[in-house]
């Protein structure tokens, strides 16, 4: 523990000269670089101090990741930053496709309708309450004062969409940390991947809204047909990589982690460019992988988990350094505002809602919907690029609150499955 604080000082301490000696030179590299692979090894390092503090590795590199970004110590630029996006892809495609091979057929039919009645009963009572509050905001929100009443109602009904939404990517890659198993574990695991789906679906048909309250008309075809080939699409092209996964792995067979790492890419990638979800690609393909051959699926797990250290480690150290903090001056009140009821309407919800048959969903459940990071964030892009009068100050705003939310969400996470009791005793006892 010791060590690795001190490694850890140690290197911001090199970056901080790196950062200097670079102002003074002209050929300083490409900025991408040097975020890389100091987001890298800070990361790496504060993982190892947070898991010594009792905390998840995942908190230690979101926190190193705000130190040393743009925003506070200044010592990665914002262009490096920027330039890690292809990054966050590969992590989120890697992350999905282990997700998708815990997905078999035997616990989709032994949760899925429970699970599915829930998500719907929590995204129903967070969006309600959210969009109740933001439109209560109207006259102090700069961005909504000067709609009219049905513009103010359908941008309050879009921000508040996007605001429902969880976190697969956290849950999932907390859970692979603490190597949580159990009904728990299974429940929360699918909720927040069920719900991100419902928040597809009516992203897309409140964009349609409120591209038709600002006069561009109500385009019904259009909009059934982009949320539909969002969600259909991707899961065919799922179903093609699944095929190709299971080609290569019974016939080449080789260097298994590198070429999922290359796969995932490509699907991240490749989804992104034809406006699929790569979320949900990467998801279909370990699903059906899983309930076609059972021991390839571990086979994929298993190879993650040995190749994926190093893109997590970045993934979230960037998400970290990404987070913009002067956001929190310009919006906090609204923001924090909208953090606390939204946690309080997920609490009510998950009390009055969840199952009776397990008290542990009536009590942990909430901490593990709390929340908010890769989905979260390219809604937040796609209202700033598709509605560009008002979509940037939206943008503020929610990054306002994934900041909250990426800061103690984690915690809360493990906190929910340590109150489980799923956490096998080695991690609960070491930290995560």
């Amino acid at each position: 523990m010791k060590g690795s604080v001190f490694r850890l000082l140690l290197l911001m301490a090199l970056l901080a000269a790196i950062t200097q000696a670079q102002a003074v030179r002209a050929d300083a590299g490409t900025p991408v670089l040097l975020a890389a692979g100091a987001l890298l090894l800070c990361g790496l390092f504060a993982g190892k101090v947070a898991k010594g503090m009792g905390l998840p590795r995942l908190t230690g590199y979101i926190l190193v990741g705000v130190a040393v970004g743009p925003y506070a110590l200044g010592f990665i630029p914002g262009a490096g930053v920027k330039g890690l996006e292809l990054v966050k892809g590969l992590a989120v495609s890697l992350i999905a496709l282990v997700a998708g091979t815990e997905l078999h057929l035997g616990l989709i039919r032994r949760v899925g309708a429970r699970v599915a009645l829930l998500c719907a009963a929590v995204c129903g009572v967070t969006f309600a309450v959210c969009f109740g509050a933001t439109f209560a905001l109207k006259p102090v929100l700069p961005f909504l004062a000067p709609m009219t009443v049905p513009q103010a109602l359908a941008v309050s009904a879009l921000l508040s969409t996007v605001v429902v939404s969880f976190s697969p990517t956290v849950t999932i890659a907390i859970v692979q940390e603490t190597s949580a198993r159990g009904p728990f574990t299974e429940f929360l695991m699918a909720l927040v991947i069920i719900g991100d789906l419902f928040v597809m679906v009516a992203f897309g048909l409140a964009a349609g809204i409120t591209r038709a309250t600002f006069g561009n008309g109500l385009d019904l075809p259009a909009l059934v047909g982009g949320v539909g080939w969002e969600l259909f699409g991707s899961v065919g092209v799922g179903c093609l990589l699944a095929v190709a996964m299971l080609l290569y792995m019974r016939g080449v067979n080789r260097e298994l982690p590198l070429f999922l790492v290359g796969l995932s890419f490509a699907a991240a990638e490749g989804g992104a460019r034809l406006h699929l979800s790569p979320l949900l690609v990467s998801l279909a393909a370990g699903a059906l992988i899983a309930n076609l051959d059972e021991r390839e699926g571990r086979r994929i797990h298993q190879a993650i988990n040995q190749a994926g250290l190093p893109v997590f480690a970045l993934f979230f150290a960037a998400a970290g350094a990404g987070l913009k903090l002067d956001a929190l001056v310009t919006v906090g009140p609204a923001a924090l505002l909208l953090v606390v009821l939204r946690g309080l309407a997920i609490w009510a919800a998950c009390r009055r809602f969840a199952p009776a048959d397990d008290p542990r969903l009536k009590r942990y459940l909430w901490m593990g919907l709390i929340s908010q990071a890769g989905v979260t964030f390219g809604l937040a892009a796609l209202v700033s690029r598709t509605f560009p009068s008002f979509g940037p100050q939206v943008e503020v705003l929610i990054v306002a609150m994934i900041t909250a939310h990426e800061l103690v969400g984690p915690v809360l996470t493990r906190r929910a499955l340590m109150g489980s009791g799923e956490i096998r005793a080695e991690e609960a006892g070491g930290g995560a």
